[in-house]
């Protein structure tokens, strides 16, 4: 796909890269258990339950983190709070390796929740403030968010394929995978030094207020109960679709790991297509049409042959620009302006973090259940039905604000 031109800061895609290169590393690290963790469970004698709580510790930990980290990275600056955030999931990626139980293991996972959020909260501010064009804006947030994406597929096919079979530990591939952050942030250090531009007339929030007039705001509130499910989907799936294939569907480590990435490379074509023609009327159709697919695939996955629960585990992958596109919603709202953007993010990267808590831990307990894996699916399912009623909430509020000052823009 190429790259919109537009006339702007000619550093812009520079800082881009090296933010992508953050962000694609998050995802390598976030997502470098998942794969192997039968192997894990093995070493370190978790059952699924413990691993489903393991799995969502760090998602935990950005309750209380994400907050602050928004409010440090609009005073810090972006060059040294997304610097602060990769240097802090580099120590988590290391100390997992280090983890001899589930105590340890958890407090490492955990890590990764004090240094995630200045990336998270970060990254929408880097694009507001280097993107001044709105076509492009939206272009960069749809291709940012891919970026772990993309680390995560690269983990789930090299994990097993390569890193594994290459060094025979679990710990040893880890810390390979850990050495992508180390390079990522040595290169953001580089092309982050210019000073970034003042971006006038980006047709977003001129509101500055504090955690009050966000949560004033009525849309803003919406879309924070909408990040609970999406997390709760996102990372639901994230932790355990290579699980769910190898024991409901009868995979293969390999074929497990190399038919999740399939639908990562549905999600990032959706990420990257969808948030370009999202204008603000178009929102809350596109959120509603990825809830529908998702939940007709999960439902598939259930009911269809084995043979065939590749087609909606690509369907599935859609998911992936539900985050995006609800990124590009809350940058949107009246309440948000450049001065408190990190401060928003992080508030909803927090709320939204109760999902990612619980969508790990409930599957894994659904999973250990009489139901097992289908019933799991199930309940993301229902979800889904659940997030459908809040996007025709967000949709009449959002009806409400076009034509106001800064809409659809």
């Amino acid at each position: 796909m190429s790259i919109p031109t537009r006339h702007g800061d000619p550093n812009r895609w520079r800082v881009f890269g090296g933010l992508f290169g953050i962000y694609f590393s998050f995802g390598v690290v976030a997502m470098s258990i998942a794969p192997i963790v039968g192997e894990v469970r093995a070493d370190l004698g978790l059952s699924r339950g413990s691993m489903g709580m393991a799995l969502g510790a760090w998602q935990l930990v950005y309750i209380a983190t994400a907050p602050p980290a928004g409010r440090l990275v609009d005073r810090l600056g972006l060059r040294r709070s997304l610097a602060l955030g990769a240097l802090v999931i580099i120590a988590s990626g290391l100390t997992r390796v280090m983890a001899s139980g589930l105590v340890g293991f958890w407090l490492a996972i955990a890590l990764f929740g004090v240094g995630g959020p200045l990336v998270s909260a970060g990254a929408p501010k880097v694009v507001s403030t280097w993107f001044s064009d709105t076509r492009e804006r939206r272009f960069a947030v749809g291709a940012y968010n891919t970026a772990p994406a993309l680390g995560g597929m690269a983990t789930l096919v090299l994990s097993n394929s390569v890193l594994m079979p290459l060094t025979g530990s679990w710990r040893a591939t880890v810390v390979i995978e850990t050495g992508a952050m180390v390079v990522a942030v040595a290169v953001w250090l580089v092309v982050s030094r210019h000073e970034p531009p003042v971006v006038e007339g980006s047709g977003q929030g001129v509101s500055a207020g504090g955690v009050r007039d966000l949560l004033a705001e009525a849309e803003v509130r919406a879309i924070l109960a909408f990040g609970i499910g999406v997390f709760f989907i996102a990372h639901g799936l994230g932790g355990w679709l290579p699980s769910v294939l190898r024991s409901h569907s009868g995979f293969s480590a390999m074929a497990a790991a190399n038919w999740t990435a399939l639908g990562g490379v549905v999600g990032i074509s959706t990420s990257l297509l969808l948030p370009r023609r999202a204008s603000r009327d178009r929102l809350p159709r596109f959120l509603a049409a990825i809830l529908v697919v998702v939940a007709v695939g999960l439902i598939a996955v259930i009911v269809l042959p084995t043979a065939l629960d590749p087609l909606p585990v690509a369907a599935i992958g859609v998911r992936s620009a539900l985050i995006p596109l609800t990124i590009l919603m809350l940058m949107d709202c009246r309440a948000v302006g450049p001065g408190n953007m990190g401060l928003a993010f992080g508030m909803w990267f927090a709320v939204a973090e109760v999902g990612g808590v619980t969508g790990p831990l409930v599957i894994g307990w659904v999973g250990d259940s009489s139901v097992g894996f289908s019933g799991a699916l199930v309940v993301l399912a229902g979800v889904c039905g659940l997030l459908l009623a809040v996007v025709a909430h967000l949709s009449r509020l959002h009806g409400r604000d076009v034509g106001s000052p800064g809409a659809g823009t």
